[in-house]
């Protein structure tokens, strides 16, 4: 998406959410191709909006993988993942696609910045 989204933090009996207008988020399910694309955890989206904290760390840490073990599956260093995973970092988009597919989620859950 080219433009902004509009959202807010919202919390509701104990729970956070990033509550975004029905015509963004009906655009982005559009977009995507695919719901599942668009289904990230709370967690994810908490650490990565409110702690800003990288979506590729976000999920490795969610998944429970360190560093060591995701490099493993890519067959790179564990400092090529910690460089990936800064705050102002920008991987290619075939890294990322390659970066997802180790991990087992869609391209889409790692690009929400992204057109």
């Amino acid at each position: 998406m080219s433009a902004p989204i509009d959202y807010r933090i919202s919390e509701e009996a104990g729970r956070r959410f990033a509550v975004v207008p029905l015509e963004q988020f009906t655009e982005l399910v559009e977009r995507a191709g695919e719901t599942d694309a668009l289904t990230l955890p709370h967690e994810i989206v908490s650490r990565h909006l409110v702690d800003d904290v990288p979506l590729v760390r976000c999920w490795r840490e969610y998944l429970g993988m360190t560093q060591a073990g995701l490099a493993t599956r890519l067959d790179v260093s564990q400092a090529q993942i910690a460089q990936w995973e800064q705050t102002d970092a920008k991987p290619r988009y075939a890294t990322l696609k390659r970066l997802a597919g180790a991990m087992g989620i869609h391209v889409r859950q790692l690009t929400l910045d992204d057109d």
